[in-house]
């Protein structure tokens, strides 16, 4: 056997087998991190296929309060494999407003935006391109934590009033951060009311389920969809009935149903006693200008069957006009 005594020949073969290690751990950390990532992609977007990935992509972005709309139209329009590949953009460390739906529309870093709100002057002055298309309705709901001195009750108008003023102390409440269509309906509904300083601000409807969940004797409000199953709500938590304060003796009466929401957009009487029709407030598409991929997504979602995909998570086909 001959030994090796080429110190600077060994060298150079310890380098070179030192090198094709670290290329295959690198090449091999590659594969898992991008298997990470397909997966939470997967999650999101559906039963995505290696060509769906290598199609046309239109990245979306969703305010929170429309998220659970837009998950399961995202995912069907994705599962039809129609060589267009929708990435719905999420994320970890910050919850989504319409503010920043628009604005990514706005800047161009998403492709269409879902908000529970129209575009305001300043919004549409800055980028004058945008195109706004109605999606559907939400209903927005009283959510109360009953334990002691919160009660479950038909809460009309004054009483809610009185604790977002801060003028009754019973209910620790809670509203909403930025320019929230929710809490812009809200109010409207309790007619602009002046806001304690001491009010305590979440960012959206999980947020705000979240908030109430775990503080007892509090109160806020939140999209029905959040809150469209007993157990969804959680324990001590409750959906409020409310008082039509015109027509004292008019209660709609909780738990809410779907049939609640469906029977008030039909007969379009605002003092109907199924639903307080104030309380419901549009979710909108917003694109710049009428990109033809993204329109073919947007008018499959505004169709029969993608408009059945949204009513049957807790919120309103745009066909069923409200008053």
């Amino acid at each position: 056997m001959k030994i090796i005594k080429d110190t600077n020949a060994v060298s150079t073969v310890v380098a070179s087998l030192m090198l094709i290690m670290v290329v295959a751990g690198s090449a091999a950390f590659l594969s898992k991190m991008m298997q990470d990532m397909n997966s939470q992609t997967d999650k999101v977007a559906g039963k995505s296929t290696s060509a769906d990935r290598t199609s046309m992509k239109i990245n979306i972005i969703s305010s929170d309060l429309a998220m659970p709309a837009v998950e399961p139209l995202v995912e069907a329009y994705n599962n039809k494999s129609l060589g267009v590949f929708l990435r719905l953009q999420e994320s970890e460390t910050m919850d989504v407003t319409s503010n920043v739906s628009i604005g990514e529309v706005g800047t161009g870093i998403a492709d269409i935006g879902v908000s529970d709100r129209m575009p305001s002057p300043d919004e549409m002055g800055k980028y004058p391109d945008l195109v706004v298309q109605k999606l559907g309705t939400s209903g927005i709901v009283v959510i109360v934590n009953h334990v002691t001195t919160c009660p479950v009750s038909n809460f009309n108008k004054n009483d809610l009033v009185g604790y977002y003023n801060g003028s009754n102390p019973n209910c620790k409440a809670y509203q909403m951060t930025g320019s929230s269509g929710t809490q812009q309906a809200f109010m409207k509904y309790l007619g602009n009311p002046s806001i304690s300083s001491t009010i305590t601000a979440v960012t959206g409807s999980a947020g705000m389920l979240d908030a109430v969940k775990n503080h007892q004797d509090s109160i806020g409000f939140t999209e029905f969809s959040y809150v469209d199953s007993p157990d969804k709500l959680g324990q001590n938590v409750y959906t409020a009935g409310l008082v039509n304060n015109e027509n004292m003796a008019m209660i709609y009466t909780s738990p809410y149903s779907y049939s609640n929401f469906t029977q008030a957009a039909i007969s379009s009487d605002v003092n109907n006693s199924y639903y307080p029709l104030v309380l419901a407030h549009p979710l909108y598409f917003v694109t710049r200008g009428n990109p033809s991929l993204e329109d073919s997504f947007i008018k499959w979602a505004r169709s029969s069957e993608g408009q059945d995909i949204i009513e049957k998570n807790g919120y309103i086909s745009y066909m069923r006009e409200f008053s």
